[in-house]
């Protein structure tokens, strides 16, 4: 029986490098300045989070899986609020004008498994998090508005959904072929705890 295959919906049409590379067992290693990041998210999470689970009564950390047997992978994940609908919160050094493709494939990964037509996806500036929470404008909830905060509502996507699938397809064929598929090569590289894997030569150097 062939290996059942793992994905985390964080990773939908993510670096498929990365994602290989995670499933080989390879050790994440995450350059300082992207700890201090990652920290500052997971308080973004908290503060925000506790908001809508206390006013809105929704659930924190909801865990979801979708079966591909067919496909022979799975996809994982734990959606940072639920209620009906998935909402999802991305603290960021700077609020994007439109959403990042790949977060728009991770909420859809979400809204799938939730039968949900719509999900959420809230952008909020790094720093001053309380701040930021006590201006936040929350009249036309789920929507959120504020200085440093942009949140978008965006419907379920059938064809990006087929199109994630495939992504994770791919990546699943290189894994046993054991060919680490292209990577993306591009600004994204210096924040990935893999940079140490497709640019040694930089780690040799004392990138980190």
């Amino acid at each position: 029986m062939d290996e059942l295959i793992e994905f985390y919906a964080s990773e939908a049409l993510m670096c498929p490098r990365r994602v290989y590379y995670r499933l080989k067992g390879y050790p994440p290693r995450w350059p300082a300045n992207v700890k201090v990041r990652l920290q500052q998210g997971i308080k973004v999470h908290k503060i925000f989070g506790e908001v809508l689970r206390r006013r809105y009564s929704y659930e924190l950390e909801k865990h979801m899986v979708l079966k591909a047997p067919r496909l022979g992978f799975e996809i994982h994940g734990r959606i940072d609020a639920f209620r009906e609908h998935p909402i999802e919160i991305k603290g960021k050094t700077s609020v994007p004008r439109e959403p990042y493709d790949y977060h728009l494939a991770q909420l859809n990964i979400y809204m799938r498994w939730a039968n949900a037509e719509w999900g959420y996806l809230y952008y909020i500036r790094l720093g001053n998090e309380d701040k930021r929470l006590q201006k936040a404008d929350f009249s036309k909830f789920p929507l959120v508005e504020g200085v440093g905060i942009r949140a978008f509502e965006v419907p379920y996507d059938k064809k990006l959904f087929h199109e994630t699938l495939r992504e994770f397809y791919k990546i699943k064929k290189a894994y046993e072929k054991d060919k680490p598929p292209k990577g993306w090569d591009n600004f994204m590289c210096r924040f990935c705890p893999y940079r140490y894997l497709c640019y040694p030569e930089d780690y040799a150097d004392g990138y980190f």
